[in-house]
């Protein structure tokens, strides 16, 4: 039985598997569960750092393109 969700594939230095690899074994998880978890929550943090951004840039009136509010 497989899990839900799409296959990522990763590299990382020797020295940075063998430490999630000790995490993982202390949380009491696999190092793809543990890493899973990890990329999730930074993508979600990021994605919602850029779309604070966005906000504010809408905001202050300078999204699009600046010929675009000159009527050309």
């Amino acid at each position: 039985m497989s899990l839900p969700g799409i296959d990522v594939h990763i590299r990382l230095t020797p020295d940075m598997h063998e430490r999630l690899r000790v995490l993982a074994e202390v949380n009491g998880t696999t190092i793809a569960a543990l890493a899973g978890v990890w990329l999730e929550k930074n993508i979600v943090g990021e994605f919602h750092a850029l779309s604070m951004q966005a906000e504010r840039i809408a905001r202050l009136g300078i999204a699009g393109i600046s010929r675009d509010s000159q009527g050309m």
